[in-house]
């Protein structure tokens, strides 16, 4: 009997419809709320931690709409790599770089939605030095949570790679996202890798915009219904149909 290819096993193809509703409602709603937030300013150390402090309601909302987002992209993704086979090394190592990725962009979100407004806060009922030391800690938060970002963004992106290599190879409708995978993170790494210390604007949409189009493109490929499940259901019910005749 020939081997049966990894991709056609009836374990390595679940249904993925779930996982690709729930990338894309991911991708809508973060995009909106990332819309809606702010950020702090002013002239002097006080004005700009009142300022951060005052929207920490507003933060606390956008970022854990983030972390939701975070975990549905966990849980669209890891079906991805279920339906591609976590057999194949390629899609295994990528889910490990992708889960990782997500596992540092939380802390980031924690730090600038939640932590960095509550330093900001408690700063500015504190004394001169209290709101000096605040002020620093704020800005040492900044820096790290930038770094969290870009570490998470760069496996995300390597995970994605990886996934993007093994859908270019399987053909037809699965090659095309691959190609548009490839493409779009490739963006993401080299964005993150140009951009410095203080990340500019230009350099935060391309990665937002590189990873919608990322998202969207897998959400479409996880909604449709594998060929080999297809064909497997079709087998079924023509072999139901011959025991009932």
């Amino acid at each position: 009997m020939p081997k049966q290819p990894l991709a056609d096993q009836p374990d390595v193809q679940p249904g993925t419809r779930a996982a690709g509703i729930a990338i894309a409602l991911a991708t809508i709603i973060s995009t909106v709320f990332v819309a809606l937030d702010e950020s702090g300013g002013g002239q002097g150390q006080l004005a700009i931690l009142q300022s951060i402090a005052q929207l920490a309601a507003l933060k606390a909302t956008v970022h854990g709409v983030a972390i939701a987002s975070i975990c549905a992209y966990a849980f669209g993704y890891s079906a991805l790599t279920r339906r591609l086979s976590l057999r194949r090394p390629a899609v295994l190592a990528g889910l490990a770089a992708y889960l990782l990725g997500c596992v540092a962009l939380v802390g980031a979100t924690i730090v600038d939605g939640f932590v960095i407004p509550h330093l900001a806060a408690d700063a500015i009922v504190g004394s001169p030095t209290r709101l000096q030391v605040g002020y620093e800690l704020v800005h040492a938060a900044g820096i790290a949570l930038t770094d969290a970002a870009k570490i998470g963004w760069l496996l995300q992106a390597a995970g994605a790679l990886a996934w993007a290599g093994v859908l270019m190879g399987e053909g037809g409708f699965a090659r095309v996202i691959g190609i548009v995978g490839a493409v779009a993170n490739l963006a993401v790494a080299a964005a993150v890798l140009s951009a410095g210390v203080n990340m500019t604007m230009t350099a935060i949409l391309t990665i937002l915009l590189a990873q919608l189009v990322w998202n969207v493109a897998a959400a479409l490929w996880l909604v449709r219904t594998p060929r080999a499940q297809s064909a497997a259901s079709f087998s079924s019910a023509r072999m139901i149909g011959s025991v009932g005749a």
